[in-house]
């Protein structure tokens, strides 16, 4: 049975690899592909799914670019200065309209019934057509509001193409139908599948996810055109309910468990992301080196250590996010740059500032000075000298100590880090941090390039989020407590008692465990509180001095980046692309545009 299953998966790993490697398709068009042809073999209908697969709405490594580009446009980060962009997308950038992949997926589904195929073969395919439509839809609407529900392959027959101009459905009708095919794949999927196929408990992690996304719209939105957008302000508990239900059936299976492999803390937050054997993963997007790559260690290492072609500090994590994760006590995680007088603190060591913080921040962000690769990642902004602050333009530049000034030929100390600020090389952090999570610490640096550790699209830890939620929201505080405890006690944090689980608290809980992994963009819009944290704002970065006469280091916080980031309320809702409605006149805008 293994060797079959390990088989399986090295035949997945192919299909994947060699669709993803072809901008045309490894199948026919899927007008002509008669049933004979699509399930001729098994290994033709792989080809088919696989496809399918490789082309869902998934913000993983390949999304723009580099994974967590779109931490980029929130509080959690800031691109290096040569990628640092003007202003948060606006509504334009995201849209999608993947309306070729869910004709595809209504194509198995209306074929598979007179294929050469067990009765229990056909359920079971058909139940991953329906997770693939829901997901394709749950990427729509979660942009778009309101969007055409097509359960049918459409023909166009030469005189009907006004028969085929379909108008949009409302947003709750989209999220029901999202509900309808999720549970019916649930039940027909099989509890276990290869790895990067689906299987039940993919289905329910979806439903526990888009119903979270629907409950938080009817609380906090509005209804607009006709309730093409939003859904009744009633509806709210409904879907919490739905979501906490599907939340519920995955915990109960017991069949996945927090990542805890590791004793140290930091180590094990650290693992999660690469260990490919992992009990926490439900639903992931695999990878393979050399032939299907990605290149999030290459956008975003640290200088010093970056991939031979260079780039790197794509996401550079900003103070803010950093102090957002607590203490180990459960205190506020604000660092301590300055004692009560104003007079600053200083650290024999540098990492000393970040003693008995939350691990996961540490596992998350590589701190100043802290050790990744056997390299100290130094982020020097400066000096201070005689109480004199001394900042240069990049490493090349030395101070002398005797002489009490800058000396290119006799200096001995370095007044800026290899890693860190001044007008050297763009590569590097804005902010005195690089990012730390999914990156694989145990790569050979000439193999970043390309990398092959696999998204976790949906983990456990974010069902026990989505759980604590739905139950904080529909006053089940006891079962969020729990569920919340659980994923701090797995971090090594003080537990929270009952009367401490706000609201607010899970909030916070999720935008720390989640952070980088794309949530946060989504979570913010979803809660519809993203106009309000991002108005025109500029986030903090977190400087490091050598004080030379106290042999020690000192910080100081300072807005980072060039740019305001300021959130366009009319971005809740994403442009539907004109070409599409100059096509289906049917289709109504969204405001704003």
């Amino acid at each position: 049975m293994r060797f079959r299953i390990k088989n399986i998966l090295l035949i997945w790993l192919f299909l994947t690899i060699s669709i993803s490697c072809n901008n045309s398709l490894d199948i026919l068009p899927l007008d002509i592909l008669t049933t004979d042809q699509v399930f001729e073999s098994k290994s033709t209908i792989t080809a088919y799914l696989a496809t399918l697969y490789n082309n869902l709405p998934v913000q993983d490594f390949r999304y723009r670019g580099w994974g967590a580009d779109l931490a980029n446009y929130t509080d959690e980060s800031l691109a290096s200065s040569a990628t640092e962009t003007t202003a948060i997308p606006n509504g334009t950038e995201f849209g999608i309209w993947p309306y070729q992949w869910i004709r595809a997926i209504n194509d198995l589904i209306e074929k598979t019934p007179t294929a050469k195929l067990s009765d229990k073969e056909k359920g079971e395919l058909i139940g991953e057509a329906k997770f693939l439509r829901a997901f394709y839809y749950f990427g729509l609407v979660k942009l778009h509001g309101g969007v055409p529900i097509i359960k049918v392959v459409q023909k166009f027959t030469g005189d009907n193409i006004k028969d085929l101009q379909v108008p949009r459905n409302t947003e709750k009708e989209v999220y029901d139908f999202i509900a309808a095919d999720l549970d019916e794949a649930a039940l027909a999927l099989p509890e276990n599948s290869v790895t990067g196929r689906a299987n039940k408990y993919s289905a329910l992690a979806l439903k526990s996810r888009a119903m979270l996304y629907a409950a938080s719209i009817a609380k906090s939105g509005s209804v607009m055109l006709n309730g093409t957008l939003g859904f009744p302000a009633a509806d709210a508990a409904l879907y919490w309910q739905k979501a906490y239900d599907a939340s519920k059936l995955i915990i109960d299976s017991k069949k996945y468990a927090l990542y805890a492999k590791n004793t140290n803390k930091e180590l094990n937050f650290t693992e999660l992301f690469i260990d490919q054997n992992n009990p926490e993963a439900i639903f992931s997007i695999q990878f393979k080196y050399p032939d299907k790559g990605h290149v999030f260690d290459r956008s975003n290492l640290p200088f010093s250590v970056r991939a031979p072609s260079g780039y790197g500090a794509g996401i550079g994590p900003y103070l803010d996010l950093v102090e957002q994760f607590e203490y180990v006590d459960g205190s506020e995680g604000k660092l301590k740059i300055n004692n009560a007088d104003g007079s600053p603190v200083y650290y024999k060591r540098a990492t000393d500032i970040f003693l008995n913080k939350d691990p996961r921040c540490l596992a998350t962000v590589i701190a100043p000075f802290s050790t990744f690769r056997g390299n100290i990642i130094d982020v020097q902004a400066g000096i201070y000298d005689l109480g004199v602050k001394w900042e240069a333009g990049d490493e090349k530049s030395f101070f002398n100590p005797e002489t009490h000034k800058p000396d290119k030929e006799k200096g001995t100390i370095r007044i800026v880090g290899v890693n860190g600020f001044g007008s050297g090389a763009t590569e590097k952090s804005q902010t005195g941090f690089y990012i730390r999570k999914y990156l694989n610490y145990t790569m050979e640096q000439s193999r970043a390039n390309v990398s092959d550790q696999a998204w976790l699209e949906f983990r456990y830890a974010e069902i026990l989020l989505n759980y604590a939620e739905a139950a904080k929201e529909l006053n089940k505080t006891s079962d969020a407590n729990w569920a919340i405890n659980l994923i701090r006690n797995r971090a090594g944090i003080k537990l929270l008692s009952e009367a401490e689980t706000t609201l607010e608290k899970v909030r916070h809980e999720r935008l720390v465990e989640l952070a980088f992994e794309n949530h946060r963009w989504f979570d913010y819009r979803r809660w519809r509180i993203a106009d309000k944290v991002l108005s025109n704002s500029k986030f903090s970065a977190l400087k490091p001095y050598w004080d030379i006469q106290e042999n020690a280091y000192r910080f100081e916080k300072v807005l980072a980046g060039r740019y305001f980031k300021t959130f366009d309320v009319r971005a809740y809702y994403e442009r539907i692309d004109p070409a599409e409605i100059s096509r289906n006149p049917k289709l109504v805008q969204n405001p704003g545009y």
